[in-house]
């Protein structure tokens, strides 16, 4: 008689099976759930090397930017022809009056709408009379605002520069932890230890990154739910600080007299730098400072001076006043703003200035000497129309 074969290899078969293919479409559900919300969706970073050596990204393409799994800041802008994060668009070939702007994520802006940022807000102000331009990279520091600086200068010769610069700035420029590929850091020089260089790590877009950007769903999780830091946090409480920790903790805690000595030797080649960098003399140059927030929405005569930021910021101030730059120091507007009427100047969820930062930020470029020497006297009396109808906050003098 012949044999029934046993049913159980199927039935084993099936159960990994079932689970597999439940994986696969609650994946694919979650997947086409996410494409209809604003998930984090930067713009492509070019390569950065000798031919590119600024950081910048894919010209003409759309970005949507949001914070938090649950999208508690939302914006969606554009980059402009030449990669930068700017509505309007650059020519090397006019010859109106131009502005710089320069610095890290603050001026990249992401979060911020356009018309709201310090430099959309002066460039509504001069409207036909001259123009603003932006070159700023999240993750930049003071080494890289010279590639920047002498990025506009090849290529569009501006007749003033800003500056903006942050609490980061001064420990990130150095060639002290991990490298990040794609900026460029201030190292000793090999020739002479008492003397600092410049030197770019090169990037590339890698294989990965490609593959995983057109899924809304892995950039969720990437992005706004931010697990790799998740995960950071958790090896850092395994005994295994990361380069953000130690960055944190020097910044709040005690100053460690070796990172100051390099730090204050960066500023310095900075300073030296930049008129250089930028092909124009000092006064044409402003370096907006930004302040200790949130410090400064307590009691100002409390505000920290003795930790690492502290001591850089005022080490920077003093460096540059000295060498005859024009210092736009927030901190003062800050606090009388938010003693005024209770401003504050980031997000809620996320430390960048937010509109009124900006706005604050250019009353004092417009009001500077910088500015008047770049275009006369202008009268700005913000009341251009910001993102999506909504009237930009007016009365800048």
């Amino acid at each position: 008689m012949d044999s029934i074969p046993s049913s159980r290899p199927r039935q084993a078969l099936l159960a990994p099976l079932s689970v597999i293919i439940g994986v696969a479409v609650s994946l694919a559900l979650l997947e086409g759930i996410l494409r209809f919300l604003p998930v984090r969706n930067g713009p492509r970073t070019l390569p950065v090397n000798a031919a590119n050596p600024v950081i910048r990204y894919t010209p003409n393409r759309a970005y949507t930017f949001s914070v938090g799994w649950r999208f508690t800041i939302v914006n969606r802008g554009r980059t402009n022809n030449y990669g930068f994060v700017n509505d309007r668009d650059y020519d090397s070939a006019s010859h109106a009056p131009l502005l710089a702007v320069v610095g890290d994520s603050y001026v990249e802006a992401f979060m911020v709408p356009f018309p709201e940022t310090l430099q959309g807000r002066l460039a509504s102000c001069l409207g036909e009379r001259g123009r603003v331009y932006s070159f700023g990279a999240s993750g930049a520091a003071l080494s890289d605002y010279l590639v920047e600086a002498d990025f506009a200068r090849t290529r569009f010769r501006p007749q003033g520069l800003v500056v903006v610069v942050i609490a980061n700035d001064y420990r990130e420029s150095l060639m002290r932890d991990k490298p990040r590929p794609r900026f460029t850091y201030f190292e000793r020089d090999p020739a002479d230890s008492n003397k600092l260089r410049l030197r770019r790590i090169d990037y590339a877009p890698g294989l990965l990154r490609r593959l995983t950007r057109p899924s809304a769903l892995i950039r969720y999780f990437l992005y706004n739910a931010d697990v790799p830091s998740a995960l950071a946090r958790l090896w850092a409480r395994l005994g295994h600080p990361t380069r953000m920790a130690v960055q944190v903790e020097a910044g709040t805690g005690a100053a460690d007299p070796m990172l100051l000595s390099d730090s204050r030797r960066a500023v310095e080649e900075f300073l030296a730098e930049l008129p250089v960098r930028s092909g124009l003399d000092r006064a044409h140059i402003a370096l907006v400072v930004d302040g200790r927030r949130p410090d400064l929405y307590g009691d100002p005569e409390k505000i920290t001076a003795g930790n690492y930021v502290g001591l850089m910021r005022q080490y920077f101030i003093d460096s540059a006043r000295r060498r005859g730059f024009q210092v736009i120091d927030m901190e003062p507007r800050f606090i009388a703003r938010h003693q005024r009427d209770g401003s504050r100047f980031e997000f809620p969820s996320d430390p960048h200035w937010n509109a009124t930062g900006h706005e604050e930020a250019a009353r004092a470029v417009a009001s500077s000497a910088v500015f008047a020497r770049v275009f006369g006297h202008v009268a700005c009396q913000c009341g251009a129309t910001g993102w999506l109808g909504v009237p930009i906050r007016s009365g800048w003098r």
